[in-house]
């Protein structure tokens, strides 16, 4: 979020707002600046930061961050401002805490270090993504977070004994 980023807003009734990311702060139409952390909204996820940016009508539009991505998007209405298109806000369900705490339990006993927060991250992430992709069934999803976990704890355990092995020939 180092640039500046603004966003024009035509309102339901024909008002004209401008809303200005700057430096960790929300401005609308010039105004006193909202610090961004005093807006976070209880609809963020793992997958994304939504933040409540009041447009001093009454009406609400959301700053939606991406947490692995850093994209961002202003929505108001449900639609994006920029794009025009419609834009759900990620809604992770709460079952993928259990990857999230399998992949820590993996972190810490197979493959720690950097390639290990490495691998699990990025299969956290993946696991995030599916998980909440509504347009696919529990079972798809829940059968592709376990094989993503699976795959990524072989692949480390090979890792792991890989380097173990080559560490006992020193």
């Amino acid at each position: 979020m180092a640039k500046t980023r603004e966003w024009n807003i035509i309102t339901e009734t024909g008002e004209n707002i401008r809303v200005t990311l700057e430096k960790k702060q929300i401005i609308v139409n010039g105004n006193t600046p909202i610090v961004l952390k005093t807006a976070k909204s209880n609809e963020s996820s793992i997958l994304e930061t939504v933040y409540d940016i009041s447009l001093g009508n009454g009406e609400i539009a959301k700053l939606c961050i991406g947490t692995f991505d850093g994209k961002y998007a202003l929505v108001y209405n449900g639609m994006d401002v920029e794009t025009g298109l419609e834009h759900k806000i990620a809604d992770v369900p709460k079952w993928i805490f259990i990857f999230v705490a399998l992949y820590v339990i993996n972190f810490f006993v197979v493959l720690g270090g950097a390639l290990g927060g490495a691998i699990a991250m990025a299969a956290l992430a993946a696991s995030a993504r599916i998980a909440a992709n509504q347009e696919k069934s529990k079972a798809f999803r829940y059968i592709m977070c376990i094989l993503i976990y699976v795959g990524v704890t072989i692949v480390s355990l090979i890792i792991a004994f890989g380097v173990s092995s080559l560490l006992n020939r020193l």
